[in-house]
This record gives C-alpha cells, structure tokens and sequence, in this order.
C-alpha cells in the first residue's frame, strides 16, 4: 500500500510538470481607425491651418491600435515597411516610430520620398508575439 502511494505522488508530480506559457495575446479585433495617413511635404504645409505643428516641429502622430488584448506590458515594434509608387522603405522605417500604445510617430521635416508606404507590426508580451501585416499605410506626399 505504500508503495501505491509513494508511486501516486510521483506520477502527480509528472503530470504537473508541464510548460504552461504565461499570458495571453489576442490581435484578431486589432485596428486602426482610421487606418492611413496622408503626409505632405514640408514645403506644402497651411501656414495658418499648421502654425502651431510648424512652431513646435511636431511629428505626425496616428491614433493608438484598438482590439488589442493580453498580458502587460505589451511590447510594439515596426515588422516591416512595403513602399510603392516611388517610395523607399528603407528610408521611412529608419525614421518611423512606434511608442507603447500602438502610435506611429513621423517626423514633420522628414526625408522619405513620396510614396505610399504599408507597415506591418509585431506585438509581444511574455510568451507570445503575432506580426499584424499591412496593417496601416501612410502617404507621402
């Protein structure tokens, strides 16, 4: 009978002994509303319609990505940039940001030819990460 119970507890132990991923991370309702940005050119900016972004050299700021749910801190990072129409996306990554809630940060005075420029995204917390491809665009006027 000990033995019974001795050998009990070690197949508790076994089939306790399993990796269990911490967290969860859900991104099939994540969005941007609205979904793309135009972006002229510094040059091409209202004088008075733009004073204030033009006074404070503002970057172009996008709404933060809704539908997102999982364990904080959930970590942002810009996967991949596409350019068409005579951009170059290697030039708009490099000087493209993304901050903590999901918002794209772009420079007022920017290098970036134009074009039509989609980015994908990758979003991770602790044991788990999912790439949300094309999933905003931006054009460079």
């Amino acid at each position: 009978m000990r033995g019974y119970f001795i050998y009990l507890i070690c197949v508790v132990f076994l089939v306790a002994c399993n990796d269990v991923t911490v967290g969860y991370l859900e991104t099939e309702n994540a969005e941007y509303m609205p979904d793309y940005m135009e972006i002229p050119q510094i040059g091409e900016l209202d004088e008075i319609a733009d004073a204030q972004r033009i006074k404070n050299n503002a970057p172009w700021v996008t709404q933060p990505i809704q539908g997102i749910e999982g364990t904080a801190p959930l970590i942002y990072t810009i996967e991949e940039v596409t350019a068409t129409e005579g951009g170059d996306a290697v030039m708009f990554k490099q000087e493209l940001s993304i901050i903590g809630n999901g918002s794209f940060y772009y420079p007022l005075e920017h290098k970036a030819p134009a074009g039509k420029y989609v980015v994908s995204i990758r979003i991770t917390n602790e044991g788990y990460s999912h790439v949300l491809k094309d999933v905003y665009t931006f054009i460079v006027k």
